[in-house]
């Protein structure tokens, strides 16, 4: 992957340009220049983690000011007429406008999008601790306030990476018991230090099976292939395990978890304007931060093989 420079899209009148601060990496940005999912178009600049400044606006646009600072996330935009972007999940838009793919993404120096998507950078936020936010922050903040209405609950979190490491901190802030759930040793303090009351290592099949109808809530943070079976017997009756990762494989899972014992088995995608700005301000209050290693821009291609290599601890953002 190498920088160069990319055309940007006409400034329409609702749109706004933005000049790239910093744009977090994440690992459907492997995904999409590997064309893992089938759907990407080259040449493509990733980069879906962007935090930047509004150098121009177009004639339409409301509420954003040239200066301001604003992120942008998985989306750029939205048709905002389907049933989904009328019931305010434009997230789950039937024509979605994705920063990567219907547009340039983070990684060049400047982008346009609509600017009903580039959300307001609270004060409490630095350009580093913003970026991850806009896409690892609202995918595991969107399932933890939808899915959980109420505070106390035993929550595990499968995974401790980029996504895994803000969900401990998130559900611990929302008042959940909460486990994280590794796979060996090694993360054991950098989770407690994150929110997370106790670890379970999934190697240890002692541990799992102990661990049996512990949770209510379990989040999928991997995009590993898991044995179902096993994760879905550590949930309670009615309990609901909620993928915000992306096994390549089809998920299969007894019958009788669904019917005899009420289990929901679900997912999730990222999140709405309205759920990314709130998640946004909710981080800034509670000082939740992910932990981030900075890397200039111009070292994109090593930052990309240390996330490929599963070496970022936890985040990687790129500064312009």
């Amino acid at each position: 992957m190498t920088q160069g420079r990319a055309r940007l899209n006409t400034l329409g009148p609702m749109d706004v340009e933005l000049r790239v601060i910093a744009c977090g990496l994440c690992h459907s940005d492997l995904h999409l220049i590997n064309d893992d999912w089938g759907i990407s178009e080259y040449p493509l600049v990733p980069g879906h983690e962007v935090v930047g400044r509004v150098v121009a606006a177009g004639e339409a646009v409301n509420g954003l000011a040239v200066g301001q600072r604003v992120g942008v996330g998985w989306l750029c935009g939205a048709c905002l007429e389907c049933p989904s972007c009328n019931a305010g999940e434009d997230n789950l838009c039937a024509v979605p406008k994705r920063t990567c793919l219907a547009n340039v993404g983070g990684f060049a120096s400047r982008i346009r999008v609509d600017s009903r998507f580039a959300h307001p950078i609270p004060e409490g936020l630095s350009d580093l601790q913003a970026a991850p936010l806009l896409c690892a922050g609202v995918t595991v903040y969107s399932p933890l306030k939808r899915l959980l209405p109420r505070s106390g609950r035993d929550v595990g979190v499968v995974g401790v990476g980029g996504l895994g490491h803000l969900a401990l901190q998130y559900a611990s802030h929302m008042g959940h018991e909460v486990t994280a759930i590794i796979r060996g040793p090694g993360k054991e303090k950098d989770a407690k230090a994150m929110g997370a009351s106790s670890c379970l290592d999934s190697t240890d099949a002692a541990q799992m099976a102990a661990a049996e109808a512990g949770f209510d809530f379990l989040l999928v943070t991997v995009s590993a292939d898991l044995d179902w079976s096993v994760y879905m017997s550590l949930l309670r009756a009615n309990g609901t395990l909620c993928l915000v990762g992306m096994p390549a494989a089809t998920i299969m899972v007894p019958i009788e978890f669904l019917v005899g014992e009420q289990k929901i088995l679900t997912g999730s995608s990222i999140g709405s304007r309205d759920m990314t700005r709130e998640m946004l301000d909710y981080s800034a209050a509670n000082e939740i931060y992910p932990w981030v290693i900075r890397m200039p821009m111009d070292r994109v291609n090593e930052a990309l093989r240390i996330l490929a290599d599963g070496e970022a601890r936890y985040r990687i953002v790129l500064t312009a």
